[in-house]
C-alpha cells in the first residue's frame, strides 16, 4: 500500500510506501479510537450547562445555593415562631398567677364578709351561654389575640385592686366589730345591778355605780367581750381580783371580783374567751362580776354594748 503526503513548504508531492501492514495497522486503529473519543466528549460537553462543568475550585451549583437559602429562611422562621410561643407562654403564666391571686382574695373576702359561697364560687367558671350566630363568626388574627390578652391583663389588675380595697374595708369593719365590746361578760347568770346612781349595799347612801353587775355561781366562766390585750391581771382596791383588757380605738373593759384569773398581762384574748372564774373577791356581797367599759380612760354606760349583740 502507498500513501501520498503533501508538504506546503516546497509544493512538491512525496510518497511513503508502507509495505508491512502488521506494523502500522494498530497505530491506525489507535488513532481512530482517539478521534472517536474526542468527538464523543465534545458532543457531551455541548449538552451540559456551563455551571455544571466548572472545576472543583469554582462556585457551587445554583440549585444547591438556593436550597441552602431556603433552609436558612426556614430555620429563621422556626426560631421566630418559637420566640413568639415562648413570649406567649410567659404572658400566660403571668396571667395565671394574677388569676390565682384574685381568686385567693375573692375566697378570703367571701369568708370574711360571710357572703354566699355558692354565689361567689371562685373555683368554678361563671355560667354563660346563648345561641350562636354563624354569620358573625370571625377568625381571630394574631394581633387581635395579643390585644385581647393585654386587655384581659388590665382587667385582672383592676379587679385585683378593687378586691384589695374591698378587703381592707371589710377587714377594718370586722376589726372594729372585734375590738368593740359586745355582749355579756358571762355565759350564764343574770343582771343584778345597772349602771348609774344606786343605793350603796354597804352604807346605804346614793352613789354612782360605774358598771353592770352580773350575778351567778362561784366558778362560773367570765368571758372577754371583745378582742384585745390583757393590761392588768391581779388585785386592785375595791375590785378584788381584776382583769382589764385594752381593745384599741380607745376602748377597754374591766372584770372585777373574780375568784380565779386565767390570763396574765400581755396575753392576747379573743371575743368569748374565758379569762377568769366568777367569785366575790374585794368589795362584794356575793358571787358576781362587776363589768365596766371605758373609753379613753373614763367609764361609760356598758348597756348599749351588752345589747349590741342581740
Amino acid at each position: 500500500m502507498k500513501f501520498l503526503l503533501y508538504t506546503t513548504t516546497s509544493g512538491r508531492a512525496g510518497s511513503i510506501q508502507l509495505g508491512r501492514p502488521a506494523v502500522w495497522a494498530p497505530a491506525i486503529l489507535a488513532l481512530c479510537a482517539l478521534l472517536l473519543g474526542a468527538a464523543a466528549l465534545g458532543y457531551h460537553l455541548a449538552g451540559v450547562p456551563a455551571q455544571a462543568v466548572t472545576s472543583s475550585d469554582s462556585s457551587e451549583p445554583a440549585w444547591t445555593a438556593a436550597l441552602r437559602e431556603h433552609k436558612k429562611d426556614l430555620a429563621e422562621a422556626r426560631d421566630e415562631a418559637q420566640n413568639h410561643l415562648n413570649a406567649l407562654a410567659l404572658r400566660l403564666g403571668q396571667m395565671q398567677a394574677q388569676l390565682l391571686r384574685v381568686e385567693a382574695l375573692g375566697q378570703k373576702l367571701t369568708e370574711v364578709a360571710k357572703l354566699d359561697a355558692s354565689e361567689f364560687n371562685f373555683d368554678q367558671l361563671p355560667a354563660q351561654g346563648g345561641p350562636a350566630d354563624p354569620l358573625s363568626g370571625e377568625q381571630l388574627a394574631s394581633f387581635d389575640f395579643m390585644q385581647a390578652l393585654d386587655d384581659l391583663a388590665l382587667q385582672i389588675d383592676d379587679r385585683a385592686r378593687q378586691l384589695e380595697m374591698l378587703e381592707q374595708v371589710v377587714s377594718a369593719r370586722e376589726l372594729r366589730q372585734a375590738v368593740s365590746p359586745s355582749g355579756r361578760p358571762i355565759t350564764k347568770g343574770w343582771l343584778s345591778s345597772y349602771y348609774g346612781m344606786r343605793t350603796d349595799p354597804f352604807h346605804g347612801r346614793r352613789e354612782m355605780h360605774k358598771g353592770l353587775d352580773f350575778a351567778g355561781n362561784t366558778g362560773d366562766a367570765i368571758v372577754a367581750t371583745a378582742a384585745g390585750v390583757v393590761s392588768w391581771a391581779g388585785k386592785r382596791y375595791g375590785y378584788g381580783q381584776l382583769v382589764e383588757i385594752a381593745h384599741g380605738n380607745g376602748y377597754s373593759t374591766r372584770y372585777g371580783h373574780c375568784d380565779e384569773i386565767l390570763v396574765k398581762p400581755g396575753d392576747r384574748v379573743e371575743p368569748g374567751q374565758t379569762i377568769a372564774l366568777m367569785g366575790s373577791s374585794g368589795r362584794s356581797t356575793g358571787p358576781h362580776v362587776h363589768y365596766e367599759v371605758l373609753q379613753h380612760g373614763r367609764q361609760i354606760n356598758p348597756t348599749k354594748f351588752v345589747r349590741a349583740s342581740r
